[in-house]
């Protein structure tokens, strides 16, 4: 199964984001956003394990913005 990095504003937002996709059955974690994906923001993002545009869809849906 493959892993992508959603990139958000603030380690509150990653907290937040996590919460919504273990909510809707979507496995991830909060790690430091690779350094060849770190651009802006706070320096952390979800690790989502599976389908990377579900998870953003559903941030997206909650309000929760993604930088990357």
């Amino acid at each position: 199964m493959s892993e992508c990095y959603l990139s958000l504003v603030s380690l509150t937002y990653a907290y937040k984001a996590k919460e919504s996709l273990r909510r809707r059955g979507i496995s991830c974690r909060i790690v430091y956003t690779p350094e060849h994906l770190h651009t802006r923001g706070c320096g952390y993002s979800v690790a989502v394990q599976g389908d990377c545009e579900r998870a953003a869809r559903v941030l997206r849906q909650d309000g929760i913005k993604i930088l990357n």
